[in-house]
């Protein structure tokens, strides 16, 4: 999921195309992604900010 996702979300909400609950979820699962995949990148990639020190780059 992306941001456009959050945006087509919003704009359907407000034209009442969705419900309000189904707005809600679109917008956790759309949280629950960026924290997950923010998290396997920093997990499993070399970044400045890695968790593990052998991964850390900077």
């Amino acid at each position: 999921m992306s941001e456009f996702s959050l945006l087509i979300a919003f704009a359907s909400q407000k034209a009442m195309l969705i419900s309000n609950d189904s707005f809600y979820i679109i917008q956790m699962a759309t949280i629950i992604t960026f924290v997950a995949s923010a998290y396997w990148i920093v997990a499993r990639y070399p970044t400045p900010i890695a968790l593990n020190d052998k991964l850390r780059r900077d």
